[in-house]
């Protein structure tokens, strides 16, 4: 047995990036026209997975499955309380054959498994605690009704409803990101300003600029005062640093050929 003080930043679930492709369209990001070149992604995946070891994150695989090029995107698995799993239900039929997969993971790991019967609900890609608050995104792919069943599920002292109204941001962990408990990064571009003034009321808002919001620098990992981040948004690195957050950026731009980064590729056990 590893001993955890050699990995304090907690357990990950990640999936190897074996049929990773754009292999259809679902989201703005995605066209068949400009695919992902394969051995790059193969290669910046690798990097994520080394620095999230480097930064003391234990990390756990699921196995990849064929014709489910998404699957890599571990963020939407689920949501994982203690040793209950909130299995994820797609939106699109694109995305719904992961599923299995998923639960026969979780149930091997000796999860239970719960599924919220109320709507659409996609996961840990948009529902994140900020200390015993949960904030979920929804508008584009989780439902708005699901909001009772996850806070009886989920156990969140309180629950954050957050409407996200740029389709370009159709998760709440791509312009949003908790960084402890009393601030977090985000978008504003993304949501309704209702739902900003809303949030604002649980969290600490730091603003980070359209430009970097584009590089997805909001789909990050935080481990510990490091955070792991897509290269190419320097003005959110230096409001880290300002925060006392120092950013570990890497390179992953054939994801967001797909719509997504760092945080989309790691689910917190």
């Amino acid at each position: 047995m590893v001993p955890q003080s050699l990995f304090p930043n907690g357990r990950w679930l990640l999936c190897e990036p074996k049929y990773f492709d754009v292999t259809y369209e679902i989201n703005p990001w995605m066209s068949l026209k400009r695919t992902p070149e394969r051995t790059r992604a193969q290669q910046q995946w690798q990097a994520l997975h080394h620095t999230l070891i480097r930064l003391g994150a234990w990390v756990e695989y699921v196995d990849p499955l064929p014709k489910q090029p998404d699957m890599v995107f571990t963020a939407n698995a689920g949501l994982v309380i203690g040793k209950r799993c909130i299995l994820t239900r797609f939106k699109h039929a694109e995305r719904q054959g992961e599923e299995a997969g998923y639960r026969t993971w979780f149930e091997q790991q000796g999860y239970e498994v719960v599924v919220a019967k109320s709507g659409f609900f996609e996961g840990e890609g948009d529902a994140l605690f900020a200390g015993t608050t949960l904030f979920v995104g929804c508008g584009f792919r989780t439902d708005p009704a699901v909001e009772g069943e996850l806070k009886q599920l989920s156990g969140a002292k309180e629950l954050v409803m957050c409407e996200l109204s740029n389709s370009y941001f159709y998760h709440l962990d791509t312009c949003f990101c908790p960084l402890d408990a009393e601030r977090a990064l985000v978008y504003p571009g993304a949501f309704s300003s209702t739902s900003l003034a809303r949030m604002a009321k649980y969290i600490r808002l730091i603003e980070i600029p359209e430009a970097d919001a584009r590089r997805f620098a909001c789909n990050m990992v935080p481990l510990g005062k490091r955070v792991v981040v897509p290269a190419g948004c320097s003005a959110t690195y230096e409001l880290l640093a300002k925060e006392g957050f120092e950013a570990a950026p890497v390179e992953l731009d054939e994801y967001m050929k797909a719509g997504g980064a760092a945080k989309c590729l790691c689910l917190r056990l």
